[in-house]
């Protein structure tokens, strides 16, 4: 294996209230299995406000949000590891989850509210500025996916706990060979980190770059299962699809 590993989907216990990893442990427990680095994509959706916009504080709302993500990379720079800065999204609509990368601290204060567009507003308003990935678009429950409103899916969701239908996902992108593909871990809990991510040929310090490794696509999906669908993928991009 060539290149340095990158997990894209990972969540927090200070942010995330289904996550179960204190920030730091999550670090540390990339840095034991290899990685480079990893992407901090704690939940941001209408549910998540009701929550915590208790004075209708955007500051305040993004000072909690942002929690997590401070916290792992105070860990990831005391051990040379690299944290990024993502979101997963949930708009009001349904419950599709929305990976979007190419922000900052700054962006995310911004605009306050932007989770509680829909998905064809938020896509819209902000397609030129960030990266909109489709988490898990083949998830059990989840609603039809929104073409239109996405720049590409996630080809491997690896979290143990659900059934995601990977190989739908990739069928997805096969229909629409414009699509970026990624992979995750999509990490809550004990035994999920890890599992998934991405291969890049140079280390990144910023979400701004990891966008752009993605839609250079330069990011090879990575999964040590599923290489029936690694190997599909690989193919398409040899086709240059």
């Amino acid at each position: 294996m060539q290149g340095y590993l990158y997990d894209p989907h990972t969540h927090t216990a200070e942010t995330s209230r289904c996550g179960h990893l204190p920030a730091a442990e999550v670090v540390d427990r990339y840095v034991k299995k290899g990685f480079s680095g990893l992407v901090v994509t704690d939940h941001l959706h209408p549910e998540y406000l009701s929550r915590i916009d208790t004075d209708h504080n955007w500051d305040h709302v993004m000072d909690h949000y942002l929690s997590g993500y401070h916290a792992s990379k105070k860990r990831g720079d005391e051990v040379g590891f690299d944290v990024l800065l993502g979101a997963e999204f949930r708009f009001p609509e349904n419950d599709n989850d929305y990976l979007v990368y190419g922000i900052d601290e700054q962006w995310l204060r911004n605009n306050p509210y932007a989770c509680c567009m829909s998905a064809q507003e938020f896509f819209d308003k902000f397609h030129d500025q960030v990266l909109i990935i489709h988490a898990h678009p083949f998830r059990e429950g989840s609603a039809p996916v929104q073409e239109t409103a996405i720049h590409g899916a996630e080809i491997i969701n690896n979290n143990p706990r659900h059934p995601n239908h990977n190989d739908l996902a990739l069928a997805l992108c096969q229909r629409y060979p414009e699509f970026f593909r990624t992979a995750g871990s999509d990490t809550h809990r004990d035994g999920d980190e890890a599992r998934a991510g991405v291969l890049l040929p140079e280390r990144i310090h910023d979400s701004y770059a990891y966008k752009r490794m993605v839609e250079t696509r330069q990011a090879l999906p990575w999964c040590q299962e599923f290489q029936d669908i690694l190997a599909a993928d690989a193919a398409m991009r040899k086709e240059g699809k």
